[in-house]
C-alpha cells in the first residue's frame, strides 16, 4: 500500500522513513486530536490564506478574521491577527498582486502539498513559508520549503534562472529577523530534491524502519513508536548509570549533544503521549490519574463600547497607554513606532548556532 508523504512532516520522514507508515495507523481524526502549537500554527497559516486569497469580502486583512474558528477548533485572537498581518504584508510588498496562496501541488508519486505562498518573476521563484511557532527553523533546513519549489517549479514553462526560499517566523526572535532567505543554485536543490524523493520511495517498503532523533520531538505518532519508546528508556537508563567525575571538554560537548537527543526524544514521546491521553478523556475513555482540569479565561465584552457605556453607564475605553501593536493598529506610523520602543534582552541561554547564521551575520 502506498503512503503520503506529507511536506509539512519532510523534516521527520527524512531522517525516519518509518514515519509515513506509521502515521497511517493512526485514528482518522488524528490531526484534530494533536498538540495545541500544532492546532495553533494550522490556524495561523488558515488565517493568512484567506486574507490573501480574500475568501470572503469581509476577509480583507487578518483582523478580519478575529474570532473566527478554524475546523481544528482553534481560535483567532488579536495577537494572531497582528503577527500573520505582518507576513502578509511582507507578501504583498515583494510580489504585489503576483503571489499564490494555497495552491495544491505535487512533486513525485508519493510527495504533494499546499505551500503557504509563492510567486515568480522575472526569472526568478519565490517561495515563502509561514512558521508560527517558537523553535527556530532555517530555509537552508527546511526540506518542506525545498520540496514546495520543487512542485512548484514542474508547473513553471518559463526558466527560472534564480530560486529564492523564505521562512517568516513572527513570534519568535532570531538575529537575521522575522525573514530569513536562503539562495539556493538551482543545481543544488535539484541535488537535495533527488535524496527528498528517495527518502520517499524508501518510505514506502512495509520494512521501513523508524530511526529516534531530535525529529521525534515533533513526531505525531510518538507514542506508537517503539523506537521511541526503547530510545526514551535507554536514555533515562544511561542517565542513571553515568558515573560522576568531571568531564574533559570533549566529553561535555558530546553530553551536551546527548542531553538534547534525550530531550527532544522524551519531549516528542510526551507531547504525543499526553495528546492521546487527552483525546481519549473527550472521548469518555478513563485514563488512570488523569483528568482534564478546565480552565478560565480572562472575561471579554460580548457588545461594543457604545452599548456597554449606554447600558452601564460608565465608559469602558480607557485612558492608558497602549501597547505598540495595537497603536500600530490605530494606524500609526511604523518607522515612528520603532523610534519609540525597544526590545529589551532575555538571559542568554547556551544554544547551537547554525554555521549559515554565522556566515551571514559576517556576511559570508
Amino acid at each position: 500500500m502506498s503512503v503520503p508523504c506529507r511536506p509539512s512532516a519532510s523534516s521527520i520522514w527524512t531522517k525516519c522513513v518509518g514515519y509515513p507508515r506509521l502515521i497511517s495507523t493512526l485514528p482518522k481524526d488524528w490531526e484534530t486530536r494533536s498538540a495545541d502549537p500544532a492546532r495553533e500554527g494550522t490556524c495561523a497559516a488558515w488565517v493568512a490564506e484567506c486574507t490573501l486569497n480574500h475568501v470572503t469580502q469581509d476577509m480583507r486583512t487578518c483582523h478580519d478574521m478575529i474570532g473566527r474558528v478554524h475546523e481544528n477548533g482553534w481560535v483567532v485572537d488579536a495577537d494572531m491577527a497582528s503577527f500573520v498581518q505582518g507576513y502578509v504584508n511582507l507578501l504583498h510588498n515583494r510580489y504585489g498582486d503576483t503571489v499564490q496562496a494555497e495552491q495544491h501541488v505535487r512533486l513525485s508519486d508519493h510527495i504533494a502539498g499546499t505551500p503557504d505562498a509563492w510567486a515568480f518573476r522575472d526569472g526568478t521563484l519565490y517561495v515563502d513559508d509561514l512558521k508560527y511557532g517558537h523553535g527556530i527553523v532555517e530555509p537552508w533546513e527546511n526540506t518542506q520549503v525545498m520540496i514546495y519549489a520543487g512542485a512548484i517549479a514542474q508547473l513553471i514553462t518559463e526558466r527560472i534562472d534564480r530560486v529564492v526560499l523564505g521562512i517568516y517566523q513572527p513570534r519568535a526572535y532570531h538575529p537575521l529577523g522575522h525573514h530569513r532567505t536562503w539562495e539556493p543554485s538551482v543545481e543544488e536543490l535539484s541535488q537535495r530534491l533527488t535524496v527528498i524523493i528517495e527518502q520517499s520511495n524508501a518510505a514506502q517498503s512495509p520494512e521501513a524502519v523508524c530511526t529516534p532523533g531530535e525529529h521525534c520531538r515533533h513526531c505525531e505518532a510518538a507514542h506508537h513508536c517503539s523506537a521511541v519508546a526503547f530510545e526514551a528508556y535507554r536514555s533515562v537508563s544511561f542517565m542513571r548509570n553515568d558515573l560522576g567525575r568531571e568531564m574533559t571538554d570533549e566529553e561535555l560537548s558530546a553530553e551536551l549533544k546527548f542531553l538534547e537527543l534525550a530531550e527532544a526524544v522524551l519531549s516528542g514521546r510526551k507531547t504525543a503521549v499526553r495528546a492521546d491521553a487527552k483525546a481519549r478523556i473527550e472521548s469518555g475513555k478513563l485514563v488512570p490519574d488523569y483528568h482534564l482540569q478546565r480552565g478560565k479565561g480572562q472575561r471579554r465584552w460580548k457588545y461594543d463600547a457604545a452599548t456597554v457605556h449606554a447600558m452601564t453607564g460608565v465608559d469602558p475605553r480607557s485612558d492608558k497607554m497602549v501597547t505598540p501593536s495595537e497603536l500600530e493598529r490605530r494606524k500609526a506610523d511604523k518607522e515612528m513606532v520603532a523610534t519609540l520602543t525597544e526590545t529589551p534582552s532575555t538571559a542568554p541561554k547556551l544554544e547551537r548556532v547554525s554555521q549559515h547564521v554565522i556566515a551571514k551575520q559576517f556576511g559570508g
